[in-house]
């Protein structure tokens, strides 16, 4: 297990570099027990604070599972059903969506940008402006969703985070309490947990500066505000969030009864994701993967750009992961599914841990014959850019179709035409094939 351990560390610690991560924090949790944690890099660059088992960050999305066990609560407490219309408690524009379509994405509605433009707007990205700085404008903005509305509940998986943010104020409509003081009270002080919101960040003494990145530095930034408590606004350390995991792997035993709980792991729709190693579904506030190498695991992922998050858990296994970090980079979700394969299933089988290192590989300068030519190969995501060294820099973008250990087979196109790519290594040294020309990678001594 150590010789695991050693490899986890390795592989978070070269993708935060790579990816230039601040802080990052893990922690992994088996039958209550933590099992693995580390923490790499700053909670504060500026004051040289290191990020810690203790470091609150924000959680993004995962949130949404939060919101999710306050609103069964409210059904088992028979103060509504799921299965309410949204219009029996807010003015909502839309008569025949439920409260359990907003909670599965199924309302048929549309992301109608309002998450996007708020937290670029906070964090200094260029983007429209939309003054909404309460649930009731929230509302007020979608009053004409009716016009861009195009298809029925329940037929696809369109993710909506302006429906949490409905969904908040229902709770609150309901319960005649403050969101925040119904999720304190209701979920996370039952559970044992203690989580925090985006709001509060800044007053605690661990809480993680969020960061974008801006000419290779890191620079502070403002943590969004205005309604984004029951869509994104949950804060949590890594150690609280696994925690997190180990009480939804009991079924939020002590707040909700197993039947209430099962609505959440419940497959309401198929995402439209296609992952080459499980089916991909979401519940209430859960994604879930069946068929996950064999086993059943559900998780949710985070971002507001300044934070991203990742949480998952297996009952199978009684294990949770949750990852954290104070800017975007590397995947937390292949952060997760990295360390979670890697204690229990074997980290060869996921296709991103062949892709990138076959990428890192290929990676580099080309030239033809006599150096008459050059290239630059490099990867870019999940695909793989060729820029070719001239005056115009031409940039072809390529599109994985095989990945062998020795061969790789892209496309692209060209004039409208499928042109295929091919790399393959000879003698040690990668080549690849573009149209009439043979590249070889060129060899630095």
């Amino acid at each position: 297990m150590d010789e695991k351990f050693k490899e986890i560390e390795n592989f978070i610690f070269d993708r935060a570099s790579k990816t230039k991560l601040p802080g990052i924090s893990i922690t992994v949790m088996k039958d209550n027990d933590v099992i693995f944690e580390k923490f790499y890099g700053f909670s504060e660059v500026e004051g040289n604070k290191p990020a810690t088992s203790d470091t609150v960050y924000g959680i993004g999305s995962i949130s949404k599972s939060f919101a999710c066990l306050a609103l069964l609560k409210l059904h088992e407490m028979n103060l509504l059903s799921i299965d309410d219309p949204v219009e029996k408690y807010v003015d909502f524009p839309l008569k025949d969506v439920t409260i359990r379509n907003l909670m599965s994405h199924t309302s048929g509605i549309p992301s109608l940008g309002y998450a996007e433009s708020l937290i670029r707007t906070f964090i200094g990205i260029k983007t429209p402006w939309l003054p909404i700085g309460t649930i009731d404008d929230l509302i007020a903005y979608m009053n004409d969703v009716k016009e861009f509305k195009l298809l029925n509940p329940g037929e696809r998986f369109l993710y909506l985070n302006e429906g949490y943010e409905v969904l908040e104020k229902i709770v609150e409509v309901v319960s005649g309490r403050s969101y925040k003081g119904f999720l304190r009270e209701e979920i996370m002080k039952p559970a044992g947990l203690n989580c925090y919101f985006l709001d509060e960040i800044e007053k605690l003494e661990n809480g993680a500066v969020p960061y974008i990145k801006k000419d290779g530095k890191f620079v502070r930034t403002l943590i969004p505000g205005g309604p984004i408590f029951a869509a994104g606004g949950v804060a949590c350390s890594t150690g609280e969030l696994a925690k997190y995991g180990q009480f939804l792997i009991k079924k939020a035993k002590g707040v909700l009864s197993e039947p209430t709980f099962s609505e959440m792991e419940k497959p309401h729709i198929k995402v439209p994701y296609e992952y080459p190693y499980a089916d991909g579904y979401y519940g209430l506030g859960l994604f879930i993967l069946k068929d996950f190498f064999g086993r059943t695991v559900y998780e949710h992922g985070g971002s507001i750009l300044a934070y991203t998050a990742h949480l998952m858990y297996s009952r199978e296994d009684g294990v949770s992961i949750a990852v954290l970090t104070n800017a975007s980079g590397y995947s937390m979700k292949n952060f997760a599914h990295y360390v979670f394969s890697s204690l229990i299933l074997d980290n060869e089988k996921l296709p991103f841990v062949k892709k990138e290192k076959l990428y890192s590989e290929i990676e580099g300068k080309y030239s033809l014959y006599k150096e008459a030519m050059e290239a630059t190969v490099k990867s870019y995501g999940d695909f793989v850019k060729i820029i070719f060294d001239s005056d115009d820099a031409q940039e072809i973008i390529l599109v994985p179709e095989k990945l062998q250990d020795n061969y790789l087979l892209f496309y692209t196109l060209v004039n409208g035409a499928k042109l295929p790519v091919e790399f393959f290594k000879e003698n040690g040294r990668w080549h690849f094939v573009y149209e009439r020309y043979i590249f070889r990678k060129q060899v630095f001594c």
